[in-house]
């Protein structure tokens, strides 16, 4: 597709009538609460969540032996490296930095970015990620951008697309850069992602004042905000972001506000946590990258609390560590049990941080998920009328039974295998455990791959 036309590839005809009966519903709605009863699914939309429902006309699931809950919402990935799975575990930031930004990024073309979307946004449903922000910092060209969002509209998943920089002169648009934000989002905003009510919308991903300057970052959120757009920001990354102080430089300009998601914040002060709370920003914490790799600090969940905030959840990159959200949730959450060990980084001496437990992850990875996204007036939880996003994970299968806790349950022993039933926007992507595209996808994953490392001129691993 040329990429100065429109883009929209949603399917109406895909959204089937569904009446899933008899689960154990964990709703992420105050008023409804957790329930074992039916949600009726038409048009797209969860109708009707209660006991005994009826529905002639509805495709009957049975949902005994499950949970339903809200699809898992991963409000920070970058997309484009699904084809990189899994190379540095190990890792530092800098290692992942230089391999991976620097190294591999400038050598992608357009197709490589669909691939390495297409496998990213699979393997996120096959694991029940009904929702992926897509941080994408492989804005390349236009094409590139294109590829990746139209990559969102193949594979069926519910998509923010956080237009960000190149991975050409990578080291020239980090750190300090002078670059204000590629002027290809106006386009982007104009022509292809314009419908904020779209399965697939436009966010933007920008540098700020941690990673570029000050009257940079005001130059780029100003864009932002006139084409009408939510911001991601990576801040508190490692001895920088302690330096930089990201979040205080933008509330003492006046720029700190509701529409900003903070990603990371490990470094981020006490004090600037407290300042993102009182704006009524948003965080995202990607517990199991955090704790992974060296050099960016350690997850901020606890401190976020403290200061007032619910954080969502986040993957990261694939290339470090798994991508779906029962690792993030069990990461994050062996991070707290370090912390109360007495045994974890420099950030958390408080005596007194507030602690949470498996439901308060569910809820990280849903409800709150939408809201850092800007999307919790359509998904996030299991509310007549919201766009039918869910997810059916068995409770009766090995390593779930006997399922005392359902939360515990999903967060300590869950997997992908468990997730039995996705369905976004009312299309069943995912049903009895199969995922319903993909096999030819991740052949063509490993493909990309190969032409990469030939073009960096790496050696294959053996």
């Amino acid at each position: 597709m040329p990429h100065d036309q429109p883009q929209n590839h949603d399917q109406p005809q895909n959204k089937e009538r569904l009446l899933i009966k008899g689960a154990y519903l964990m709703t992420q709605d105050d008023k409804l609460g957790n329930v074992v009863g039916d949600v009726l699914v038409a048009d797209g939309r969860i109708v009707e969540v209660g006991r005994n429902l009826h529905d002639d006309r509805a495709r009957v699931i049975d949902g005994t032996g499950s949970a339903v809950l809200p699809g898992f919402i991963d409000t920070h990935r970058h997309n484009w490296q699904g084809a990189l799975r899994n190379l540095g575990p190990a890792w530092t930031y800098q290692e992942y930095r230089s391999q991976v930004q620097i190294g591999l990024g400038q050598h992608f073309d357009p197709q490589d970015v669909h691939i390495g979307n297409l496998a990213a946004d699979l393997l996120s449903l096959d694991a029940g990620v009904t929702t992926v922000r897509d941080e994408s910092h492989i804005s390349n060209s236009p094409e590139h951008s294109d590829a990746a969002i139209a990559a969102h509209w193949e594979s069926g998943i519910r998509a923010v697309f956080d237009h960000g920089w190149p991975s050409t002169e990578a080291e020239q648009w980090q750190f300090g850069s002078g670059r204000t934000h590629p002027a290809d989002i106006r386009r982007i905003r104009d022509k292809v992602l314009f419908d904020d009510s779209a399965r697939v919308t436009l966010n933007a991903m920008l540098r700020g004042p941690e990673l570029s300057t000050a009257d940079v970052s005001a130059q780029d959120i100003r864009l932002a905000r006139e084409l009408g757009l939510r911001i991601s920001m990576h801040v508190g990354l490692g001895e920088w972001g302690a330096e930089q102080q990201a979040i205080r430089q933008l509330a003492e300009t006046g720029l700190l506000a509701s529409d900003m998601t903070f990603i990371h914040c490990c470094t981020s002060t006490d004090e600037e946590l407290r300042m993102l709370a009182a704006h009524g920003a948003t965080a995202s914490v990607a517990g199991a990258l955090e704790v992974f790799m060296p050099g960016l600090g350690q997850p901020a969940t606890n401190r976020l609390l403290a200061a007032g905030v619910r954080p969502s959840l986040s993957v990261d990159t694939e290339t470090i560590v798994s991508g779906d959200m029962f690792g993030v949730m069990r990461t994050t959450l062996a991070y707290q049990q370090l912390i109360l060990a007495g045994a974890a980084g420099p950030m958390d001496r408080a005596p007194d941080l507030p602690t949470f437990d498996a439901a308060d992850l569910l809820s990280f990875a849903t409800v709150e998920g939408a809201r850092a996204a800007g999307i919790d007036d359509r998904t996030g939880s299991l509310t007549p009328g919201k766009e039918a996003d869910l997810i059916m994970i068995r409770l009766d299968h090995a390593n779930t039974l006997p399922a005392t806790d359902v939360a515990a349950t999903i967060v300590a022993g869950g997997h992908a295998g468990n997730v039995d039933l996705v369905v976004v926007a009312g299309a069943v992507l995912k049903e009895n455990g199969v995922l319903k595209a993909g096999d030819a996808v991740f052949h063509e994953a490993a493909a990309s791959r190969d032409r990469l490392f030939h073009a960096a001129g790496l050696p294959l691993p053996a």
